[in-house]
């Protein structure tokens, strides 16, 4: 006599369909998380920009998160609109007498790398900022 096991599989299309759910609110957290992370660095950039005599900070803007599906990337763009703006972001000068009366940002001077430097500085909470997002989501612990 042999033994034998016997299963049957049953539900896997409300499985399926729970995990269709669960992608879409996952994606939905990650592109509300982003969209949070480029408004921070918006702020933090436009504050160190550099003040010269027109409105370089007033011209930073942040997009529309973008959800590209075929690549698996979920992006925002922040950047600078003045024709000056690259030119002043890698300027190996000193600060002038305006920008250098700005305040401090978290303890950086405003003035050139304006837009990097923040990101440089931040880029691991924007990470926990979506880790932590997709844990909400999914029901994990937070760090």
């Amino acid at each position: 006599m042999a033994d034998s096991i016997s299963v049957k599989w049953e539900g896997f299309g409300e499985v399926k369909k729970a995990l269709e759910r669960w992608e879409k609110h996952v994606v939905a957290a990650i592109a509300k998380a982003v969209d949070e992370n480029g408004e921070d660095l918006l702020q933090k950039s436009q504050a160190l920009a550099p003040l010269l005599t027109g409105d370089l900070a007033g011209s930073g803007t942040k997009g529309k998160v973008v959800v590209d599906g075929t690549r698996h990337e979920i992006s925002v763009t922040v950047g600078f609109h003045k024709a000056y703006a690259a030119r002043q972001h890698e300027a190996p000068v000193n600060p002038g007498p305006l920008t250098a009366s700005k305040p401090l940002v978290d303890g950086m001077q405003p003035g050139r790398k304006y837009l990097e430097r923040p990101l440089r500085k931040y880029i691991q909470r924007y990470r926990q900022n979506i880790a932590d997002a997709v844990r909400d989501v999914t029901g994990g612990a937070r760090r």
